[in-house]
């Protein structure tokens, strides 16, 4: 207890011999007490810049009364902590008047079930706060290829916060992210703590589902510059929710292999291309919702032409139309 004050047992035991016997040198405090001169001269340091002892003219230390010293110390000490929480009290109240008014500006936002959040910066402050706000379940759909390093680390404590609160996350991501070591990575670590993490051919859009009562897409799929919707309206996060729940079920998860298909049939992933092909997606939206670059879409599109045997995108989608693949 008394270390709080800087007085060690070492220091006390020095103390306590100079209480019984002031005349003492610095050698009979060393050899009663068992310490060392250099330790007895320490604490009768330490015990002199407390002023607990006063050295007189003489050089010997007269103990002074612990009360007199330090009970105004304490006494300053108990005004400062009055004055901390006086202030933290105030804060206190702020807080909550702040809160009241943004609570009751964010519920006249949301009456009408949809609130448009202008600009980037306006979704990422509104998503810091569906996560902080998240008791249940946070759902993410990850289009566009694999995120920075900066940016899966950024998001490493909201995420174990959330998981510690009995969270569940769950979150699909393209395929082309398993070549990517920092997203791997970071998919391990987040199911070591209950995390889960699929793959799939390509995705819609970007997606984040909050609990069972918010969604949050994008305004244009291809500008997320522009900003995105908040929609609170249930049939509508709803039917979201069971878009999320039909990619989740076909996704692989991240770190297993992708299921073995036939020789003939194509992979999941040549599935995809197939019927974006088919919908007549340019080769650069193809590339934006696989994630990948439009050099790989024209490669792996020429190679599937080369297999089916046709010279066209058009007689691709039919070839796939009659061997049943699509």
């Amino acid at each position: 207890m008394l270390e709080t004050i800087g007085i060690d047992r070492p220091t006390h035991d020095v103390y306590r011999s100079l209480l019984l016997h002031p005349s003492w040198t610095l050698e009979d405090i060393a050899r009663e007490t068992g310490l060392s001169t250099t330790d007895v001269r320490s604490a009768l340091d330490v015990l002199t810049q407390l002023s607990l002892l006063h050295e007189a003219a003489d050089h010997q230390f007269v103990p002074v009364s612990p009360d007199v010293i330090l009970s105004p110390l304490l006494l300053r000490k108990e005004a400062e902590l009055d004055e901390q929480r006086a202030r933290l009290s105030q804060e206190r109240a702020a807080l909550a008047a702040l809160n009241s008014d943004y609570a009751a500006l964010a519920a006249r936002r949301a009456d009408s079930g949809v609130e448009r959040l202008e600009g980037v910066d306006a979704v990422r402050v509104r998503l810091m706060e569906l996560a902080h706000q998240a008791s249940v379940e946070v759902r993410t759909f990850v289009p566009g290829g694999a995120l920075s390093a900066a940016a899966l680390e950024a998001g490493r404590p909201l995420d174990e916060q959330n998981l510690a609160r009995g969270v569940r996350m769950r979150t699909v991501y393209l395929d082309s992210v398993r070549n990517d070591p920092a997203t791997v990575e970071y998919a391990t670590w987040l199911a070591s703590l209950g995390g889960e993490t699929r793959t799939v051919p390509a995705l819609p859009m970007r997606m984040i589902l909050s609990d069972h009562s918010t969604a949050v897409i994008p305004i244009d799929a291809d500008d997320s510059r522009q900003g995105a919707l908040l929609i609170r309206y249930p049939g509508m996060v709803r039917a979201l929710e069971e878009l999320f729940d039909v990619v989740w079920e076909s996704a692989v998860p991240l770190g297993s292999a992708p299921q073995s298909t036939p020789e003939d049939a194509p992979t999941d992933r040549e599935a995809a291309l197939l019927r974006m092909l088919a919908a007549g997606l340019t080769d650069e939206g193809i590339a934006r919702k696989m994630g990948v670059s439009l050099r790989t879409v024209r490669r792996n599109t020429a190679d599937l032409q080369k297999r089916l045997g046709v010279q066209s995108r058009f007689q691709a989608g039919a070839e796939a139309v009659r061997r049943g693949w699509l």
